[in-house]
Formats: structure tokens, C-alpha cells, sequence
């Protein structure tokens, strides 16, 4: 978190680290559902670049961080949805 969004975002509680884009789309769908407001940051790693030799042309695995955040007061609404079956 940048010390910018560390001062003047509302959302600062970090919920769920989530790596790669299914893992990420899953939880988020399970926030959406429990109607908590969220906001994400993430990382992509070295490696992971259309058109990478390592990869070929299309990557084989998905190694982006994407750190989910909610309010502060919201945080156990997040993790009673995320870890709702």
C-alpha cells in the first residue's frame, strides 16, 4: 500500500492475498455476494509477459498477486463471505 492510499483511502484492511486471476475472480465474486465493498492492488511478476520466452505466447501460469481490501469495519463481513461455502 502507498503511503498516498495508506493516509486518504477508506480501504485499509487487508482480507485476502489472492495469486492468479481465478483464485482472484472466486473471491471476489464471493465479496460481491455478501454486498462488501472492496478495493484491489496488484502485482504482476517478472516472467509472466505476453509474448515472454519463458512462457511461449500465452502464459501457462498466472503468478499475479492481487491483495484485496476492505474498510475497516467491514472486515468481518469480508471474511464471513470469503469463507462462506
Amino acid at each position: 500500500m502507498s503511503l498516498f492510499q495508506f493516509f486518504f483511502s477508506r480501504y485499509k484492511c487487508l482480507v485476502y492475498t489472492a495469486f492468479g486471476h481465478e483464485n482472484y475472480l472466486r473471491i471476489v465474486h464471493k465479496l460481491a455476494a455478501g454486498d462488501v465493498q472492496f478495493r484491489t492492488k496488484s502485482y504482476s511478476q517478472q516472467g509472466n509477459q505476453f509474448g515472454s520466452p519463458a512462457f511461449g505466447f500465452f502464459p501457462r501460469n498466472d503468478f499475479t498477486q492481487y491483495d484485496i481490501y476492505v474498510k475497516k469495519e467491514d472486515e468481518y463481513k469480508a471474511q464471513m463471505a470469503i469463507h462462506a461455502k
